[in-house]
């Protein structure tokens, strides 16, 4: 053999061993047999294979491992779509492990302080185990939602001092930039725009807060009454989508939300009437049936944060005792049951979200599950299992378990379409074709 019919031979042998490999890398993978999986609307038996951390319905070439799931319910995982959580290091496993236990993968955080998340970004990456998209801080104008309560944290207060103590906190700006942006005109977005870029944020959150009585507000010196102005507020909606970034609007009244829809805002980080008091009437917060066929139009996100109907009946005194205010509740609830039911019927996407620090997604399930009666288990898992998880990623194969998408689901001990209750009788948790144990704190990326 001459040396070119060597080498020659040689570069054969090494092309076929690397297609080997490759056709073997694509057919690895764990067979999950005998179990009942989700469809969106109900439960089918019939094995899946993860391969490469994707389902396949196609039994792949080789299986390491067999699982049988003895006839158990197989849902993909929940999510938070609306949470200040993940930004404060000395509690990120508390929670994270608190999500994991409840079964959420996937989180997203509208407001948070940009310094705390620059050393988590490695934390939390694709290699570990919850998925988190930060908003980065908040964009707001001078004394708006939230500069006082990010304010106090800056200079070490308590939150009482927003109510007690405001000039402490009025004229302080350390936390610009950090955990908020005051943008009171449309000089100022274009003067700040590149910064607020560069803290590389997953997406934009705006706040209107009776938006159309803007100038009125600014007269006064109040805090948290206000948030951008009309004008700002479609600036940086157009910027950001221009910088490919989504943008939610925190909303307090229909005028808000109607504001967020002719700006063109991607979804709506509460339903409009989640903080009524329940005294008075609800027409500031009801929506017309043009405001649904827009909403529709423009296919937005709705989080309806409908638990904080218990935060605000409940009574706080001076002495730090409370008590729940059971009929203020219940008038809240049904407001938001009736226009929950009207979005639904609409068809407008609905998300989950808990927005109470230290709390996670279950507050806001179990909130939907007790109260808002317009929503079936059926409903109910579907948008905790597709909707919002998707809604946070929506460049990612996620939230159903077909072929092609990501091989993350959870083990159900019982069918939660009987009962939702079951959503916590998690036997197994499946993370891009790996078990969890979210007792194991993940490793930081190296």
């Amino acid at each position: 053999m001459n040396n070119s019919t060597y080498i020659l031979s040689l570069l054969l042998l090494f092309l076929l061993i690397g297609c080997e490999r490759q056709i073997g890398n694509d057919t690895i993978g764990n067979a999950y047999i005998n179990g009942q999986w989700f469809d969106g609307s109900e439960f089918n038996k019939k094995t899946l294979y993860s391969v490469d951390g994707k389902l396949r319905s196609k039994t792949p070439q080789r299986i390491d491992t067999t699982i049988d799931l003895s006839g158990k319910f197989i849902i993909p995982p929940f999510a938070d779509a609306h949470t200040h959580n993940l930004d404060v290091e000395p509690n990120i496993n508390e929670i994270e492990e608190q999500y994991l236990q409840e079964g959420t993968f996937y989180v997203q955080v509208l407001t948070n302080h940009t310094s705390k998340v620059d050393s988590l970004r490695g934390y939390f990456d694709r290699s570990s185990k919850l998925d988190v998209a930060y908003a980065n801080a908040g964009l707001t104008s001078t004394g708006g939602h939230p500069f006082a309560a990010f304010e106090a944290r800056a200079l070490n207060l308590s939150w009482r001092a927003m109510i007690y103590e405001p000039e402490k906190i009025r004229d302080s700006r350390i936390g610009e930039g950090d955990s908020y942006w005051l943008l009171d005109t449309k000089e100022d977005v274009e003067n700040k725009w590149a910064d607020i870029i560069a803290t590389q944020p997953d997406l934009i959150k705006i706040f209107l807060i009776n938006a159309n009585n803007h100038k009125e507000l600014v007269k006064n010196r109040r805090l948290g009454d206000k948030g951008l102005s009309p004008e700002v507020a479609q600036l940086v909606t157009e910027k950001a989508h221009r910088s490919g970034l989504r943008v939610y609007a925190h909303v307090e009244t229909a005028e808000d939300f109607r504001l967020g829809l002719n700006i063109g805002v991607d979804g709506f980080a509460h339903l409009p009437g989640y903080s009524w008091k329940g005294t008075g009437g609800n027409e500031n917060y009801t929506l017309t049936d043009d405001d649904l066929e827009k909403a529709i139009e423009q296919d937005v996100v709705v989080i309806p944060t409908a638990n904080f109907s218990k935060v605000y009946a409940t009574q706080y005194k001076a002495d730090g005792s409370f008590s729940l205010d059971s009929v203020k509740m219940d008038t809240v609830n049904t407001f938001l049951n009736n226009e929950l039911y009207r979005l639904l019927k609409k068809g407008i996407r609905i998300a989950v979200g808990s927005d109470q620090i230290g709390y996670t997604t279950s507050v806001e399930l179990d909130h939907l599950n007790k109260y808002i009666t317009s929503l079936t288990n059926e409903k109910l898992l579907t948008i905790a299992t597709k909707t919002t998880p998707q809604s946070i990623f929506p460049n990612r194969k996620i939230g159903e378990l077909k072929d092609g998408y990501e091989a993350s689901f959870l083990v159900l001990n019982c069918n939660p379409l009987d009962n939702f209750y079951c959503t916590k009788e998690i036997e197994l948790r499946i993370k891009e074709g790996y078990e969890l144990n979210y007792k194991i704190k993940p490793q930081k990326k190296n």
